[in-house]
């Protein structure tokens, strides 16, 4: 049981949950293509310069079980605080069952610059690997990450997490570079452009729409190229509080649901 739990993890789409950055409903619903953008108040995940660029206070929630696999789980709880021209927040998040098991703090500071058209930020992630009876691993990460407005209705972003190679190894928490775009085409309809490499695997390509049907109905969906993964969501939006849904489909693996809600102030 132990070998057959470790191939399946092995084999998960970003391959362990040190590599999932986009631990959020509404990233994995775009295809964690949001590297630049205003609205998401987790994409610091991606791209720590983000958090500055969103105003007001969060809290989110999420779960999953990979595949469907009973005997595995990821849960994460995300929270932003932005004050004046700085964003921060910090990120708990824990992935695997008994045998195995992944654990994640993140904080996360970054500030608007310039009339808040260009920001920065920098994340601190510390990573626990578990293996039960064999062994615990500990290591400290850093990501950074830069955001500038090309025009109000256009950003532009770039990141590297895991810029200090914590592990000391490429394969075991790898360094990983990202860039993007957004696009606002009106009130109702935004687009996201990436392009993801890390120093383990090929570069992957993420596009990802997301689509405000009404003050309570917003829709996201979105493709990423490597592994082949496309991604559809839903958030219903009522007051100050948010559920959100999303399904990803791998098409070797098969499907994910993924769960959660968020409040926000």
């Amino acid at each position: 049981m132990k070998s057959i739990m470790f191939l399946i993890i092995g084999a998960l789409p970003l391959s362990a949950a040190f590599e999932y950055s986009g631990s959020d409903v509404v990233l994995l619903g775009v295809s964690a293509s949001m590297i630049a953008t205003n609205q998401s108040y987790s994409a610091y995940l991606l791209n720590p310069a983000t958090s500055a660029a969103v105003r007001q206070y969060h809290l989110g929630l999420l779960y999953f079980q990979p595949f469907g696999l009973a005997d595995i789980g990821y849960a994460s709880l995300i929270t932003h605080f932005p004050v004046h021209r700085f964003g921060s927040g910090f990120t708990i998040s824990t992935f695997g069952n008994e045998v195995y098991r992944e654990n994640q703090l993140v904080l996360n500071i970054a500030r608007a610059f310039f009339k808040e058209r260009f920001f920065t930020g920098i994340n601190m992630r510390w990573n626990n690997l578990n293996v039960q009876n064999y062994l615990s691993l500990n290591s400290l990460g850093i990501d950074v990450g830069i955001q500038y407005v090309l025009h109000p209705n256009i950003l532009v972003g770039f990141s590297l997490l895991n810029v200090n190679q914590p592990a000391g190894k490429p394969e075991e928490v790898p360094l990983v570079t990202n860039w993007g775009m957004s696009f606002r085409l009106g009130e109702r309809f935004d687009t996201y452009v990436a392009i993801q490499k890390d120093s383990w695997y090929p570069a992957s390509i993420r596009i990802g729409f997301e689509t405000r049907l009404s003050s309570f109905v917003t829709l996201h969906n979105g493709f990423n190229t490597y592994p082949a993964t496309p991604s559809l969501g839903l958030s219903l939006n009522r007051n100050k509080i948010a559920i959100h849904y999303a399904f990803q489909y791998h098409f070797d693996l098969g499907g994910t649901h993924f769960w959660g809600m968020s409040l926000r102030h």
